[in-house]
């Protein structure tokens, strides 16, 4: 698919997830980095404090001068959040300790290059410490990690391939193949 100076993010809208994390390092990456890129964040709503935390989201895209950049999509159907992820060259994973992160794969599938937090399965499991995408534990790191992809062709072709490879060792077949070997070679 055609892929677009985008960063994306997916998950519950919810204050815990880091989604102001996200915010401040694209924020940061366009004001060193000088790329004019898209952010999407990507997530559901089903309650009222939900709902008050993306207001949050948007005011502070507006105090940093970032809200035509950034994109907050709602509810998406399956069809939308696969065209952005298909679209993004950057997916960014924000919490921290997760036990494992399918959105990851599936972004990665998608061939967005993922930067996630140095910590947890994204981490150790499926980016295998810097192998297929990048890690950080600030918001410098986050940033430095979205501006070297944005604005190199040559870094992004190679990683978004190795991600793609990547995930296919994830894919429900492989898994089934997997634990078929572990059942019947012992």
């Amino acid at each position: 698919g055609h892929k677009e100076p985008a960063v994306s993010m997916l998950a519950r809208f919810g204050s815990a997830k880091g989604w102001d994390l996200a915010l401040t390092a694209f924020n940061d990456m366009v004001k060193k980095c000088g790329i004019t890129a898209r952010l999407y964040l990507v997530g559901s709503i089903s309650n009222a404090v939900e709902a008050r935390y993306v207001r949050h989201l948007k005011g502070v895209a507006e105090r940093m001068g970032i809200e035509r950049l950034v994109n907050i999509i709602i509810n998406p159907s399956i069809d939308d959040v696969y065209r952005i992820l298909g679209r993004s060259m950057v997916f960014m994973h924000v919490r921290p300790n997760e036990p494992f992160g399918l959105v990851v794969v599936e972004a990665m599938a998608a061939g967005a290059v993922p930067v996630v937090h140095r910590s947890g399965g994204p981490w150790f499991d499926i980016v295998n410490m810097g192998k297929y995408g990048f890690g950080y534990l600030s918001v410098e790191e986050a940033s430095k990690a979205l501006c070297e992809i944005l604005t190199s062709e040559k870094l992004f072709t190679r990683m978004s391939k190795a991600a793609a490879e990547r995930a296919e060792k994830f894919s429900f077949a492989n898994f089934k193949c997997n634990i078929k070997n572990i059942i019947t070679s012992n």
